[in-house]
């Protein structure tokens, strides 16, 4: 049996409308008020939007309000205050509620209340090392040493920012050992009696690589024999010596090249790095 066009069209229409009759019969939630608490380090304008995002937002009753609300909160706490953790603010908490004001038939107008807590400015108690499968006696770079590449000192109010960049030097300090697979996990012990932090890095040094074929293609044969002498076979593998000769022989090297156009080639088993230094190839503009 054929369709006609207005069969069809009919029974478009009629889904449409009992579409719209099961929506509009799905009970809603509407936020009729905002009590946002203790978010004291938020700036004005950013409280006045997040409340503002929230008004009279509607949700299904069968819907997770809190835990919407919630996530909302989050990003406008970590968007709005950016620098939290280097003023010493290390996580914060939160907790909505919702509380029924009145009801409509299929809708419900509730006040959510949400209290921020911003926790308490801490003071690093200490900076310390473990070693994971080494003994700390056989440890390539002791725990003294380390700490001092780690720009933060103990009594100080804790700063993200610089204690990421002493990781990086510490970082950086390995990989320059020939100990490129390092791997480190971070481990935060707040106490609440003095407001402090303390600070516990697993080192894991991997293994010791060394340089293994040296390829250069497009050097000149002087240059070439300076960049080889500088990486011999054999010898721990030392990205700096990379950079270095590069910012040395900047003259002496094509227009546009840098350490980041070599070709590395790490083989795990052997622990050795193969490297190519192609300057033949044109630099794009």
């Amino acid at each position: 049996m054929k369709l006609t066009l207005l069969t069809v069209l009919f029974g478009l229409v009629m889904c449409s409308v009992i579409r719209a009759q099961v929506s509009a019969a799905t009970p809603k939630i509407i936020i009729e008020r905002v009590d946002l608490q203790g978010a004291v380090h938020l700036p004005q304008s950013v409280k006045k939007q997040l409340v503002a995002a929230l008004m009279h937002s509607e949700y299904a009753e069968n819907s997770d309000l809190i835990a919407e609300v919630e996530d909302k909160v989050v990003r406008a706490e970590i968007a709005g205050w950016p620098d939290r953790e280097n003023q010493g603010y290390i996580g914060f908490s939160l907790t909505a509620t919702s509380k029924t004001l009145r009801q409509e038939p299929r809708l419900l107008h509730v006040l959510v209340t949400i209290q921020v807590d911003e926790g308490q400015q801490r003071r690093l108690k200490e900076i310390g090392f473990r070693y994971v499968g080494t003994e700390p006696a056989t440890a390539r770079l002791d725990s003294v040493n380390l700490r001092k590449l780690i720009p933060l000192n103990d009594g100080e109010v804790y700063n993200r920012d610089r204690f990421q960049a002493g990781l990086h030097a510490v970082s950086r300090a390995y990989h320059e050992q020939g100990f490129i697979d390092l791997a480190y996990n971070v481990e935060r012990q707040s106490d609440d009696t003095d407001r402090s932090v303390a600070i516990f890095v697993e080192l894991n040094e991997g293994k010791q690589y060394r340089w293994g074929n040296i390829q250069v293609i497009g050097l000149d044969p002087k240059v070439e024999r300076l960049l080889k002498s500088q990486l011999k076979m054999g010898t721990p593998v030392n990205p700096k010596l990379i950079e270095d000769f590069y910012r040395d022989n900047e003259s002496l090297l094509p227009v546009g090249v840098s350490p980041q156009s070599v070709k590395w080639q790490r083989d795990a088993e052997r622990a050795t790095v193969d490297l190519t230094f192609n300057f033949s190839t044109p630099i794009s503009p």
